[in-house]
């Protein structure tokens, strides 16, 4: 703003000085002329004062010293010429003796005005007597006669130069009080225009020039006020959006992705950062979902649909809801998904069905047994001590049978329910080879070789029986799915941060399709072997949930027919 207030200044200078220049020019013209004609003037009649003196005056000491004393009162030499341009009389004797050199030849003799001619940097006023009988003439030196014109020049340049001074200072003064608003505004838009809308100037009130500034601060608090507005709206939207218990996508009209919830993150378990800027198409990896998206814009139409989704080991259930947005002319601007997650819904509802349909059953058949062999013994069978032992022993082992069933599903419902785990450090290495003992027996029985390798330091924080209670769990359910002579391997391994436990079997495998399933109450891959071998169909429901409250995950990798794998990842250390 510097620059514009010194060109400002510099246009306003030279406009004064170029009027200035003029009015220099046109008054010393005229005070050129006027002072010329004055001196002419005055210098005629000083001459004809003399002229009037000599027709009365005849001796010639008088008029030589009168000549003397005229000479030096105009500072000047006066000569007293006879028709014949010689000198009669003189103030300065040593003048040459004839003059009529020093007139002009193109003058007329009968002219009685004083004649000029400048000549060896003298002037000759030269004046004819009335009476024709002579001149008088006067000689003055060029510098002594323009002193007088030198004198006002002089005085017109001071007065000039003041002016310019005063003239400068009223400038500057007018400049700063309109250029300085003028540039308080602009560094105040240049604030605004940057997104700075606390910047304000200063107001200056009864001035014309103030209005800009009062206005452009109008302006400054109603963009901050519209800014603030607008960035509360966009936070209250945004903490909407997020913190939604439903995944939401937005996708522009030409198939891009503008905007994926946090909620669709933590539902999908979706690295989804770089889907943003990315088409649909390429990014979901879900067909079910493409085709949803692609239906809503071939229609413009509401599309909703529920659609079952695998998520990594989980098999979910959501509620898909896609509707085209339009604007104001009903041209389409984009699509908006939204997933509702009815997983729980799902469950919820075939869990009650597998309950009522598995408890009943599972139910049904122990307390069948224990009902029928009471009744024979009851019926006299019981006088036979071979049969009454047999069936008693039938008994026993249906109601262990039926006790189980009941402790696996208190344990479940503890497990879902939440309880608080008692952890402490824990070597997880050494509390697989506790439980080792423990399987064994079972494993020689079957002839499965049972082996467990350790790795690394294997310490953690956990609860030790529910800790051994996952580890029983998993690897009787691999001897139980193992044929004779398979192989059941348990490996316990040192990471970064995590203790892993990996369980791999050679047994009978799991289908892709039913991976998702196996963590399911009741559910058994295969039902007629884990009902002969006593299981419940509960155990890898508990394992599911004992992992969870430890803040570890599980995976599970099978083929039919190659065995399966489970991986267990916990933490090393345990955070509430």
């Amino acid at each position: 703003m510097h620059d514009f207030k010194n060109r400002v200044l510099t246009f306003f200078l030279l406009g004064i000085l170029l009027v200035f220049i003029l009015l220099a020019l046109i008054m010393g013209n005229i005070v050129h002329h006027s002072v010329k004609d004055k001196r002419m003037e005055f210098y005629k009649g000083e001459l004809s004062l003399i002229e009037q003196v000599l027709k009365t005056e005849k001796s010639k000491s008088t008029i030589t010293n009168l000549l003397r004393t005229a000479s030096e009162d105009l500072k000047g030499e006066i000569y007293i010429l006879d028709s014949d341009w010689n000198v009669k009389y003189t103030s300065d004797g040593d003048s040459p003796r004839n003059m009529s050199s020093y007139y002009p030849k193109d003058k007329k003799t009968n002219d009685q005005n004083l004649v000029l001619k400048n000549d060896n940097g003298k002037l000759f006023y030269t004046l004819k007597k009335k009476d024709e009988t002579g001149y008088i003439q006067f000689a003055i030196p060029e510098g002594a006669a323009e002193s007088e014109e030198r004198s006002i020049w002089i005085m017109m340049s001071i007065g000039f130069l003041i002016c310019f001074i005063i003239i400068l200072y009223v400038s500057l003064k007018v400049i700063h009080k309109i250029v300085r608003p003028v540039e308080e505004a602009t560094q105040t838009a240049k604030e605004l225009a940057k997104g700075n809308f606390k910047a304000r100037t200063y107001e200056y009130f009864g001035e014309d020039i103030g209005e800009l500034n009062y206005s452009l601060n109008v302006l400054a608090r109603n963009l901050e006020k519209m800014t603030k507005s607008q960035e509360s709206q966009h936070d209250r939207l945004i903490t909407l959006i997020e913190n939604m218990g439903s995944g939401l996508i937005l996708i522009d009209k030409n198939g891009y992705i503008n905007l994926v919830n946090k909620t669709f993150k933590e539902l999908f378990k979706e690295h989804t950062d770089y889907w943003t800027g990315h088409l649909f198409y390429e990014v979901f990896p879900y067909t079910s979902i493409k085709d949803i998206v692609k239906e809503t814009y071939l229609t413009e139409k509401k599309v909703r649909r529920n659609t079952v989704i695998p998520i990594h080991i989980d098999t979910k259930h959501f509620d898909v809801y896609s509707a085209p947005v339009l604007n104001a002319r009903g041209k389409l601007k984009g699509i908006v998904l939204v997933f509702h997650d009815i997983t729980e819904l799902k469950k919820l509802e075939q869990v009650r069905k597998d309950f009522v349909a598995n408890v009943s059953h599972e139910l049904k058949t122990p307390i069948t047994s224990l009902k029928g062999f009471a009744e024979t013994l009851l019926d006299g069978a019981g006088e036979n001590e071979e049969f009454r032992n047999k069936f008693l022993t039938i008994m026993l082992n249906e109601s262990d049978r039926l006790q189980a069933l009941i402790q696996d599903l208190l344990d479940l419902s503890k497990s879902e329910q939440g309880f608080h785990l008692e952890t402490q450090s824990i070597d997880l290495g050494a509390l697989v080879n506790d439980t080792f003992e423990i399987l064994q027996p079972k494993a020689e029985k079957k002839g499965i070789i049972l082996s467990v390798d350790v790795n690394g330091q294997t310490i953690m924080d956990g609860d030790s029986p529910r800790l051994k209670q996952i580890i029983i769990n998993l690897v009787s359910n691999s001897l139980t799915y193992t044929p004779v002579g398979g192989r059941v391997n348990v490996v316990v391994e040192e990471l970064q941060d995590h203790v892993r436990l990996l369980i791999k079997d050679t047994g009978i495998g799991i289908k892709e399709s039913e991976i998702p399933r196996i963590f399911e109450r009741f559910y058994r891959v295969d039902k007629a072997r884990s009902r002969n071998s006593g299981g419940t169909g509960l155990g890898l429901a508990i394992v599911k949930h004992l992992v969870e409250a430890h803040h570890g995950t599980i995976e599970v990798q099978s083929k039919p027919g190659e065995g399966s794998l489970f991986t267990i990842l916990f933490p090393k250390k345990f955070e509430l």
